[in-house]
């Protein structure tokens, strides 16, 4: 099994977040030459760092307050995917006191929007002590198996201008990931994959152009052939809940984590129950102190 990441951990409930957008707290030489970027994709949201740390923080918090054993960032980790973001949403998570062994990340559209390598080189960065349970940055696959669950991260971010939002999965790797979900589906647990993207197409060929996945048909695929396989994405910013054919639904996006209020982390969470997830819908909003 390619990349396996086997630990003897329960995981009867999942957290999921996505899209934190992170900023950086002390700016590197990049954030001033992509600063006409940074205020196109940050358009209606302040650039205020700070904020947008203390509400990953509180989502955080939130999340270890659940009960949850594993937790999923399913991209968009950062605004512009520069090193100095990176080093923040590391700190960030430090100070949260995460387990790296116990969080699953994988890139979004706008961790890639820097250069082609930023996913890269935050792995091998600040992001370093995530890496045996995250997305491998050239989209080989990456089994991180649990007692209870099998997540399989990957990365469809894509280097392009900002002006655009897609994502990609290319041939060659849906064809990696079908071997690897054939591996070990029908193990008794659910398989989890964790994208960025929607696996479903968008209503327009010009929308799913700007912010589709390419791809995203074999996505569907999978699903249709295996009763136990499922989805947790990001990427539109709100929540999602979709079956795929019969049963249960199997597709779960979560909110954007930038645009909580302030004060009021939203958190969306799973229970394992045979072979599959139950959502048991976002936290309840409360106002932190």
């Amino acid at each position: 099994m390619q990349n396996a990441q086997s630990l003897s951990t329960s995981v009867a409930r999942i957290a999921h977040l996505s899209d934190v957008h992170m900023l950086a707290e002390r700016p590197g030489p990049a954030e001033g030459v992509l600063d006409v970027s940074m205020r196109f994709v940050s358009f209606g949201r302040a650039l205020d760092p700070r904020h947008r740390i203390r509400k990953l923080l509180l989502a955080l918090r939130a999340a270890r307050e659940s009960g949850a054993s594993h937790l999923v960032i399913s991209g968009d980790l950062t605004e512009l995917g520069t090193a100095a973001q990176f080093e923040t949403l590391a700190e960030v998570l430090f100070d949260a006191r995460v387990d790296p062994e116990r969080v699953t990340l994988v890139p979004g559209n706008h961790d890639a929007y820097s250069r082609g390598d930023a996913w890269a080189r935050a792995l091998a960065g600040p992001l370093a002590p995530y890496r045996r349970s995250s997305a491998a940055a050239d989209s080989s696959p990456v089994v991180v198996e649990r007692d209870d669950a099998i997540f399989l991260p990957l990365d469809v971010a894509c280097h392009q201008h900002f002006t655009r939002a897609a994502g990609e999965l290319s041939a060659a790797a849906a064809d990696a990931l079908e071997r690897t979900v054939r591996s070990v589906a029908g193990c008794g647990r659910p398989v989890v994959v964790v994208l960025h993207h929607s696996p479903f197409a968008h209503s327009t060929r010009a929308w799913q152009w700007l912010h589709g996945l390419r791809g995203h048909g074999r996505v569907l695929e999978m699903l249709a052939r295996h009763p136990d396989l499922h989805v947790l994405h990001g990427h539109l910013h709100y929540d999602v809940e979709q079956a795929y054919g019969d049963g249960p639904a199997r597709i779960f996006g979560a909110p954007a984590t930038v645009d909580d209020e302030p004060g009021v982390p939203r958190v969306r969470l799973y229970d394992v129950e045979e072979n599959g997830l139950r959502s048991v819908s976002d936290l309840p909003a409360r106002r932190a102190a």
